[in-house]
């Protein structure tokens, strides 16, 4: 069977991921590689899209994408139940608290940057995630907006409100470093060749486990980082918690929590970011492998084994050791053809690749995929305390019976967009465009008496009166109809 096939409630096993390039690797930094169980929860009315639950979060996929993914083993859902309980929020260390580790100092990239220095910043993270929000609240009005060069990609570029010294830039949403969209390669391409002097990665707090698959990859770069926990509010409303203090000291770098909305957090983010930035202090962790695992192992050996490989060339090209080898084991061509190898090293990483996929019987792309998510789930377990399912959540579940059932949806759909319309132009906005057209014909009675008495050419008084009067009224009388259609 395929993805595409299974019924709403029930639990799947997926087995091979279909399709080729760019969509077969989204797919993978999705989360859905083979071994992945997955539920499917929803069908949209029309029978596309669907969503499925998968790794603690929620994926909405199109049904021809859902056909190229092959399942097995699929049975009634026996997930279990959102729990109800619910935790008191838990304290995060001050600014350079953790610091304080040897991890840290052991880690730093090079001298420290005086005080009042320029220091540019680097704002990523996945779409949807608050990322325009948090650039807002940092820079407030000292902000523009371009595109970069050579890509009509948008670019906005800001100085961080109270510190003159330190700029922002909005880097475009994406869900991996992967070089496909244009918004993945002029990310990469900025923190590659600009060097910032610190990256804030914003993390969708209430969807842990798919964000943290960019932060894995954006720590490979070995620049300082700091971790803004967004939406720490939603979180907490539902009676849920991350274990703040314990996934700093896991990843080996500052973690704030914030609500970018609320403005909570961000005067502590800055500072932590500001802190990374000045001491140098790159992730203390890079390696999210674990060498005594199965498939982790193998893969352990891959990317170590072509670290080995590829080190005079990374650092002749500029390029982070690390990063570029997990690159080299996904396939990137641009890394490829940038650490320039020769032809007898490029026949030992076809063998070192093809050791990795006989040992983990999966191919390069979702051997490492498959890592980094089996790291994630690792530490969500050990960081994130789930939040109980809330009475806005019920209520909502509630509705979507109702509203995007298979046969109810069209009709609630139609009968919504016949009540807008009846109001907008039968009762609220009609009442509302007749006594706004009592109101301006009062005014041009008055302008046209004034005219009149005023003793004015008449040419004058036509185009005031027939002319300004007329159009403009006849225009403001539709207002009240637009504004309440909106």
């Amino acid at each position: 069977m395929t993805l595409a096939e299974i019924k709403v409630g029930q639990d799947a096993v997926l087995r091979t991921i279909g399709g080729q390039g760019e969509l077969r690797h989204h797919l993978l930094d999705m989360g859905l590689t083979p071994g992945t169980e997955v539920t499917l929860r929803k069908v949209a009315p029309m029978g596309d899209p669907i969503e499925v639950e998968l790794r603690g979060y929620e994926l909405t996929l199109r049904l021809a994408d859902a056909a190229k993914i092959e399942v097995d083993n699929v049975h009634e859902t026996d997930r279990a139940a959102r729990s109800e309980t619910r935790h008191a929020p838990v304290p995060h260390p001050g600014v350079g608290e953790l610091r304080k580790a040897a991890s840290y100092h052991d880690r730093k990239a090079g001298s420290e940057i005086a005080k009042g220095q320029p220091l540019r910043f680097a704002l990523a993270g996945n779409q949807n995630c608050g990322k325009t929000t948090l650039f807002n609240q940092l820079t407030g009005s000292n902000q523009h907006v371009g595109n970069f060069p050579g890509v009509t990609v948008d670019r906005k570029d800001g100085m961080i409100r109270g510190h003159a010294e330190a700029t922002v830039t909005d880097l475009p949403g994406i869900y991996s470093l992967s070089p496909y969209s244009s918004e993945e390669i002029v990310t990469r391409d900025f923190l590659l060749n600009t060097h910032p002097d610190g990256i804030i990665n914003i993390v969708d707090a209430t969807n842990i486990e798919r964000n943290l698959y960019l932060t894995m990859q954006l720590m490979e770069l070995e620049i300082p980082m700091v971790l803004a926990l967004n939406m720490m509010d939603e979180v907490r409303a539902n009676g849920g918690t991350i274990m703040v203090n314990e996934l700093e000291e896991l990843l080996g770098v500052p973690v704030v929590p914030i609500s970018a909305a609320k403005n909570e957090g961000i005067d502590e983010l800055v500072e932590h970011a500001l802190h990374v930035a000045r001491h140098r202090e790159v992730p203390g962790r890079i390696d999210f492998c674990d060498a005594t695992d199965g498939k982790d192992g193998a893969v352990h050996r891959c990317i170590h084994a072509v670290a080995h490989l590829i080190e005079d060339h990374a650092q002749h090209a500029g390029l982070p050791l690390r990063f570029s080898a997990t690159k080299l084991v996904e396939g990137d061509q641009l890394i490829e053809a940038a650490l320039q190898l020769d032809e007898n090293e490029t026949e030992l990483l076809g063998h070192t690749i093809a050791e990795l996929e006989n040992e983990t019987g999966l191919d390069r792309e979702a051997a490492l995929a498959d890592m980094r998510f089996t790291f994630i789930e690792r530490l969500c377990d050990k960081t994130v305390v789930r939040p109980g399912e809330s009475r806005e959540h019920k209520r909502s579940v509630a509705m979507d019976k109702v509203l995007t059932g298979k046969y109810t949806a069209l009709p609630c759909f139609i009968g919504i967009m016949a009540l807008v319309f009846w109001l907008t132009f039968g009762v609220i906005g009609a009442a509302l465009s007749d006594l706004l057209t009592l109101g301006i014909d009062a005014v041009t009675n008055a302008a046209d008496h004034a005219l009149t008495a005023y003793g004015i050419n008449p040419v004058v008084h036509s185009l005031v009166i027939d002319g300004i009067f007329a159009g403009v009224g006849s225009v403001l009388s539709f207002l009240p109809v637009i504004v309440t259609l909106f």
